[in-house]
């Protein structure tokens, strides 16, 4: 099997540039930054656990698709900590925050 062509590469380029990826933080990252990241990941897991699309999710959450696509793709510039909070809050009433030291 050979490599594709300049042109199939060009047009996969094109393609994936269109695409935003899933964020991730890193060791410059703020708590906040990483606080809400693990908030998105922990809906993440529910969904996934539930086995929903993300459909039903922003049904289940009383929010539009594309909100739940922005927490499935870790978009933690783009929504809230009150509102992951929140997020979190209706998948699991007995939720409990706390600081580790």
């Amino acid at each position: 099997m050979g490599y594709p062509s300049k042109s199939k590469l060009k047009e996969m380029d094109a393609k994936l540039n269109k695409i935003e990826g899933t964020l991730m933080v890193g060791p410059s990252s703020t708590s906040a930054e990483k606080f809400r990241w693990e908030l998105c990941q922990n809906l993440v897991r529910f969904m996934a656990q539930k086995n929903l699309s993300q459909v039903e999710f922003a049904k289940l959450l009383g929010i539009d698709q594309a909100r739940v696509s922005e927490v499935v793709n870790h978009r933690i510039d783009k929504v809230s900590t009150d509102k992951l909070i929140a997020y979190n809050e209706t998948i699991n009433p007995k939720v409990e925050f706390k600081i580790a030291r």
